[in-house]
């Protein structure tokens, strides 16, 4: 594993660009050199918190900071909005998670949609989760699938679900529940995504992706405004081959 706060990967993907930081495995404080690669407000920000959460902040903001950054794009500093999400300027939609030893990082152009990602662990396996997390045509599903194939199935419909939430809350500016989106996956990485909101809501197209690393399962997706929920006085959605669905 790489030294903490170094760069652990950065991809380019259909929804936008992706990249990993490394976190450190103990509770210490984030050595100032580190810190002094964020912006002024950001380190005023992350030097209120503290342990795990200060580290994961710090390692979410320098991931996020390079994505952007190989977007092209400049930005100030990107504080915490009231439920956790990071307070974007308008040109850019953008994701953060992390886990364990991994922050991670999704950005992309507004103009294309919203996006989300979230990181979790494969152990240990939870399946007891699957009451609170699945609809009744996925749990169906589930429970035709193999024993041993189960707990993944589970974890991938957790992971999508997350990233589909924070996709969301742009358009929504609310909390969504786990039984407002189903998840049907393909073994090629990429899954179909169909959303059941609880009060009137725009038509959304749904693009999601999956991946396995490194012991974790990392789910992204892209969210657009429907053909016609767009005002007409906006470009079309760049599409995706084989991503939308």
């Amino acid at each position: 594993m790489s030294r903490p706060f170094a760069l652990a990967f950065a991809d380019a993907m259909s929804f936008g660009l992706l990249s990993g930081v490394t976190l450190p495995a103990d509770k210490t404080s984030v050595p100032d050199d580190v810190m002094a690669r964020l912006h002024g407000e950001e380190q005023r920000h992350a030097a209120e918190l503290s342990g795990h959460r200060q580290a994961e902040w710090v390692g979410g903001r320098l991931a996020l900071q390079r994505a952007i950054r190989q977007l092209g794009v400049k930005s100030g500093p990107i504080l915490t909005g009231p439920r956790g999400e990071p307070i974007l300027p308008d040109t850019i939609a953008a994701s953060i998670s992390h886990k364990r030893g991994l922050a991670v990082a999704l950005a992309a152009r507004r103009i294309h949609g919203t996006v989300g990602v979230d990181l979790e662990d494969l152990a240990p396996a939870r399946p007891n989760i699957a009451s609170k997390i699945l609809r009744p045509e996925e749990a169906a599903v589930v429970e035709g699938l193999e024993p041993d194939r189960r707990w993944v199935a589970i974890l991938l419909r957790f992971a999508l679900k997350e990233a589909v939430y924070k996709a969301l809350h742009p358009y929504l500016n609310r909390p969504v529940g786990f039984m407002e989106a189903s998840v049907s996956l393909d073994l090629d990485g990429t899954a179909e995504v169909t959303l059941h909101l609880e009060e009137p809501a725009p038509s959304f197209l749904v693009g999601a992706r999956y991946r396995w690393l490194e012991g974790r399962v990392l789910a992204c997706v892209r969210i657009r405004p429907a053909p016609e929920a767009q005002d007409p006085t906006e470009p079309p959605p760049a599409s995706d081959q084989g991503a939308d669905t």
